[in-house]
């Protein structure tokens, strides 16, 4: 065997070890990862990400609350497969996702007795702190944080069952909606994006969005809260319309002259 052929034997072994070692210990870095940024405990049983093509394959993801919670469960997730354009940000200064399917089994929207909610406290962890001798500074204006740009141009989203437990009262108020969400979009840049007529319709259904507006925090949140609300609003308004103008017609009939 010539010495270059040994070379390559040589240098394909170093790459499947490189592999294998990347798939063996990806899960466990990412895992660490997460719990040190947002104090949520992470579990993953299948994690690959090839960092040439994009792909990224999650499989049995569950993130638990951390102490403090009267209960662990937060997000259950089936299975997340994406295609990510990995140059997207140098090149348009955003992230770009060609496709990625989202099947979640279970979402556990919980509240505290002191009022705080897991998905508050998850969503502030990635907001941006300030560093303490920007506090002690003077107040200067400064121009406001630009938010962080994403374009996902698929997205297919399941989401099986949402459970609603608000600890803040007297007793335990515990609610669970199996939604059986089904929706695929595209172009998303906005989680606003998601509140499509069919979704607002099942949550309606439902009677969600008083849940919603006090335990999921944010622009999202409220817009969710507002939507659902106002359609059903918005329905209560036709049904009365339609009333008062039956009203009127009978009240037109008996206030005719009798032949």
């Amino acid at each position: 065997m010539s010495m270059l052929a040994k070379l390559g034997l040589f240098l394909a072994g170093v790459f499947a070890l490189v592999a294998l070692a990347w798939m063996i210990f990806l899960p466990a870095v990412v895992e660490h990862e997460l719990r040190s940024v947002t104090g949520f405990d992470f579990h993953v049983s299948v994690l690959t990400a090839n960092p040439f093509t994009g792909r990224v394959v999650v499989k049995g993801l569950a993130a638990n609350n951390p102490a403090g919670y009267p209960k662990p469960e937060f997000v259950q997730l089936r299975e997340l497969n994406a295609e990510v354009e990995v140059f997207s940000w140098l090149v348009h200064r955003r992230y770009e996702v060609d496709n990625l399917d989202l099947n979640i089994e279970t979402i556990v929207l919980m509240r505290r007795h002191d009022g705080k909610t897991n998905a508050g406290d998850f969503m502030a962890a990635f907001k941006p702190h300030e560093p303490l001798a920007a506090l002690a500074a003077p107040a200067v204006p400064a121009t406001p944080a630009q938010p962080t740009r994403y374009l996902l141009k698929r997205l297919h989203l399941s989401l099986g069952k949402l459970v609603v437990a608000d600890y803040s009262g007297s007793k335990l108020d515990e609610k669970s909606y199996n939604l059986h969400i089904d929706q695929t979009y595209t172009n998303v840049t906005s989680a606003r994006q998601l509140l499509v007529p069919d979704v607002l319709q099942r949550l309606r259904t439902f009677g969600l969005h008083h849940d919603i507006a006090r335990l999921l925090p944010g622009d999202f949140g409220k817009a969710l809260a507002g939507a659902v609300g106002g359609a059903t609003q918005g329905v209560h308004e036709v049904m009365k319309k339609t009333g008062e103008t039956i009203k009127g017609m009978f009240d037109k009939l008996e206030q005719s002259p009798k032949q």
